[in-house]
């Protein structure tokens, strides 16, 4: 223990960086205070660095909340270039939604373009919150949630700093029960010893005695740290992946929950501390935090969507099992690999065409050797009901590639149209002069440029190439990876400069602790700013541009130097709908907060292994409350060839990912379900066929995340937030609140321990109740089986399957009806043409809702339930009635 400091559990680290000393802590103006406590830092801010400024007391702003002005009272400095004089802003822009952002009011900074949704336009009558501030011993706030008591934030734990390369604040947490975060593999230390090597090395890859981890979606306090910057990295340990999502949300001990949202898109870290608490460091743009009260998990959700916008509603068809390979080689083998699907009546509605199709890999062409009469087989595969997804986006060899945004800057003029269309419209990202293309290199051996999505010209120019390709491959969606972006050089094939934004004084915990490695150099301009500021943002701004439609109603970005203001703009002719002219369907890799009101994600290079399929179930649960539902990873693993086993094992937890897509790399066996023989291929037909049967009630489930921002698949936690037991479950999940799923995840295994919070639990595949409630339970799960479970008072939707959905959407209906201890049940069911833009807004869809109550099923209907003429509902499976009815009625 610190005694003369305190508790240095409980203080911020003044030396975030390697190499702390005694004296270098010192020269900061901070505090020596050696501890024995493994992980305290040594090095401590003192408690008052900035102050109320006594000239500008707290006064009401804008209405609905306070502007207060801070002054630097201490010597304490970090990284230099401190503002001596920052306001605090606090809107209370809804009952539920406090806004809290520090700025320099002097000088103008980066900030995120992104619109939050929602704010009253007055201060809301009575919100769920309040907000106290203190002065002692220097500034410091606390959010109380008014119905508990409840502590949320507290910012006492000091440490706040606001300079120009390095802002921090630190707030206690009022449990330990934390999620979010990402995107990243967040580990939990369970035995450390060796404390000192541990610290040096940041980035443990070989796992001993010594250092013993374990995966979680809860996050340990043991001074965690992650850092959050876009960069094209396999899921690894504790490494930075593809997107970045600085949210998370609090589980309170009493069950309430609570959400905050730090919008800032420059590098960044996150630390946990034993406190319980968390410092946040960023390095530019303002810290800008919005909390969300909830006081329900799922609510915290669907506040923080609403506000970020909501998920997009998917086509129905990507609803279905989809495929891809990366090296089918040949339009043969794809042709092949297709064929052995039918013949095993595997279920099938996507296709893919991975950068192999590619004329020499560029860009909106076809091989028209090996894959000669491509265009006429996507028209045979959309004949029989499937549909058929391109990769766009990168440079591979010499052209334009299909993976990176990068493209070739060493074609002769006039050989390849869209580097000189690009050129000619200045759509590139340029060095910092403003005025020269930045050149990277991916696959091709010359020089490549990347596009600058937040140039309004961009869209233009990337739409026209969208929708020239569609023309001659009539395409179905859209897949854009490596978008973080990559590159195979360190910022630029001329290095980059020697700077404050190519080298900040302060680097957050990322891998390779160089910004530039494997992308641009961060002095690099974007029309919005400096790549430094906007890196996290160009997943996020490609998708938006990819998606955009024809008079949709969408944002369109209009830039003006470092602000966006957003239009509601019809754009003839823009991007994937502009392109087939029905719901867009576009799959990005990196990902920011918003991306999923335009876009679906998967989780990556994955391994063939079970430690990553035992991982995508947390990623899974991640990316629904980061506002990307449609998430899934590459079922078998995208990297190595997988056992058997572990493909089975894959199949039977990727039937039930919202995108359920096997895929795997160059060079590995063919992991196809149709590919492993009869027996394999009976058990993936089954458990896709149980997926098939369920469609309804995931399109369901997606209409409400596009409406209400509610979570797909969730933790148990958010359906059972007062059963403690369920706070660290991890490897089991929920299908919105109705059903709850327990794959096999260990090689070898025939049965799952399973937890059954309390609830009535009737097994999804004979209707038998499950004797356990509140406990564990031993539950059979023979190859090709994933244990499911309906809970009681819930009424599921169900469709008879078929081998793709353009014949399932026209099979039978059925309800499952699952009573709870008094009876009753209830649910709803979504229904449209499944391909039609914004049927919500145009009124042409069907909402059905059921309720049951003393052994009646009753049903109200809103919309164009003419859609549904023909259709029949063909079948109910009631659940938990003591003993067979002498008789059934209907209507009547």
């Amino acid at each position: 223990e610190c005694t003369s400091c305190g508790s240095c559990s409980s203080k911020v680290d003044c030396y975030p960086e390697p190499g702390s000393s005694e004296s270098g802590c010192y020269s900061r103006g901070c505090l020596w205070c050696p501890s024995n406590n493994p992980g305290d830092p040594w090095c401590i801010i003192p408690d008052d660095i900035y102050d109320v400024n006594r000239e500008k007391p707290l006064f009401p702003y804008k209405s609905n909340g306070y502007r207060i002005t801070l002054a630097k009272i201490h010597t304490t400095t970090l990284f230099g270039d401190d503002v001596d004089t920052v306001t605090l802003d606090v809107s209370f822009d809804t009952e539920a939604r406090l806004h809290i952002k520090f700025y320099d009011a002097a000088n103008e900074r980066f900030e995120v373009p992104l619109p939050i949704n929602g704010a009253d336009a007055t201060a809301p009558a009575d919100p769920l919150y309040d907000i106290q501030f203190f002065n002692d011993p220097s500034f410091y706030f606390q959010v109380i949630k008014k119905s508990t008591g409840t502590v949320l934030l507290d910012t006492s734990l000091g440490g706040l700093t606001f300079s120009d390369q390095f802002l921090q604040i630190a707030t206690r947490l009022p449990s330990t029960t934390l999620y979010g975060f990402g995107e990243n593999e967040h580990q939990n230390l369970i035995s450390r010893k060796n404390l000192i090597d541990f610290k040096s090395c940041p980035f443990i890859r070989m796992f001993s005695a010594e250092i013993l981890l374990n995966f979680v979606l809860s996050h340990n306090f043991d001074w965690e740290s992650f850092g959050m910057w876009a960069r094209d990295q396999p899921p690894d340990p504790g490494a930075n992946l593809y997107g970045t999502h600085p949210f998370y949300i609090s589980m309170e001990d009493d069950g309430n929950s609570h959400g905050v949202l730090f919008l800032n898109s420059n590098a960044q870290d996150v630390t946990t501390t034993p406190a319980p608490g968390l410092v946040y460091r960023t390095i530019g743009g303002v810290l800008d935090m919005y909390v969300f009260l909830g006081p329900e998990p799922n609510r915290v959700v669907e506040q923080y969507n609403t506000a970020i916008g909501t998920p997009f509603l998917p086509p129905y068809w990507s609803l279905g099992f989809q495929l891809c390979r990366y090296g089918y080689g040949d339009l043969n083998t794809v042709k092949e690999t297709v064929a052995r699907m039918d013949a095993y009546d595997i279920p099938l509605d996507v296709q893919y065409g991975d950068i192999d199709y590619m004329d020499e890999q560029r860009d909106f062409t076809y091989d028209t050797s090996n894959y000669a009469g491509l265009r006429d087989y996507v028209r045979e595969l959309q004949a029989g009901g499937k549909h058929y997804v391109i990769i766009l986006g990168e440079l591979h060899l010499s052209h334009w590639d299909m993976t990176d945004p990068c493209i070739t800057q060493d074609d002769p003029p006039g050989t390849y149209p869209a580097y000189d269309d690009g050129a000619s419209m200045n759509v590139f990202v340029t060095t910092s002069d403003g005025f020269t293309p930045a050149s990277g290199k991916v696959w091709p051996p010359g020089k490549c440029a990347f596009p600058d999505y937040t140039n309004p010209d961009t869209e233009t120019w990337w739409t026209d190439q969208c929708m020239d390709f569609h023309k001659t491959i009539n395409f179905d969606g859209l897949w854009i990876d490596m978008n973080e972006p990559a590159n195979f050089v360190t910022g630029s094939t001329e290095g980059c400069a020697s700077n404050n934004l190519n080298n900040p004084p302060y680097m957050p915990k990322i891998w390779g602790n160089v910004l530039a490695e494997k992308t641009m150099c961060p002095d690099h301009r974007h029309k919005l700013g400096n790549h430094y500021d906007v890196h996290n943002l160009y997943g996020w701004s490609q998708s938006n541009v990819t998606i955009n439609g024809t008079c949709t109603q969408v944002f369109i970005l209009q830039i003006s130097q470092l602000y966006s203001n957003y239009l509601c703009c019809c754009i003839p002719h823009r991007s994937a709908v502009a392109s087939t002219g029905k719901r867009p369907f576009v799959i990005s890799r990196s990902t920011f907060v918003g991306s999923g009101q335009w876009a679906a994600h998967w989780l990556g290079d994955n391994n063939a292994d079970w430690h990553d399929l035992r991982m995508s179930i947390i990623g899974m649960l991640e990316f629904n409350m980061f506002g990307i539902p449609y998430v899934g990873a590459d079922i078998c693993g995208f990297n190595g060839s997988p056992s058997e086993e572990l493909c089975e094992r894959w199949m039977e937890l990727g039937a039930f990912y919202p995108f359920s897509r096997n895929h795997n790399g160059l060079g590995y066996k063919e992991q196809d379900p149709a590919a492993w023989g009869d027996e394999f291929a009976a058990r993936s037909r089954a458990v896709l066929r149980t997926r098939y049967t369920l469609l309804p009630y995931l399109y369901e489930l997606f209409y409400h995340a596009h409406t209400d921002g509610t979570g797909i698949v969730r933790p148990l936690s958010f359906e059972f937030a007062n059963d403690k037991t369920t706070a660290t479950i991890d490897e089991q999940f929920m299908w919105g609140a109705g059903l709850l799923l327990s794959p096999a995840l260990y090689e070898g295994i025939k049965t799952v321990s399973a937890y059954f919070p309390d609830a009535r639990w009737f097994n999804y595949y004979d209707g038998v109740e499950v004797g356990a409630r509140g406990t564990t339970a031993s539950v059979d799960a023979p190859l090709g089986t994933i244990p499911i479970h309906v809970r009681g008072g819930h009424i599921i939707p169900t469709q008879e399957p078929a081998s793709n959905t353009e014949i399932s959407r026209h099979n039978p209906f059925g309800l499952i009806i699952a009573l709870d201890d008094t009876g009753s049940a209830a649910g709803d069911m979504y229904w449209d043409d499944g391909d039609t833009l914004n049927p919500i807004e145009s009124g042409q869809f069907a909402h059905f809702t059921f309720n049951v109550q003393n052994n009646q099923l009753s049903t109200t209907a809103e919309g164009s339930t003419s859609i549904m003429l023909g259709m029949v509902m063909g079948s109910l499976r009631i659940m938990g009635v003591s003993s067979p009815p002498q008789s059934v009625l209907v209507n009547g």
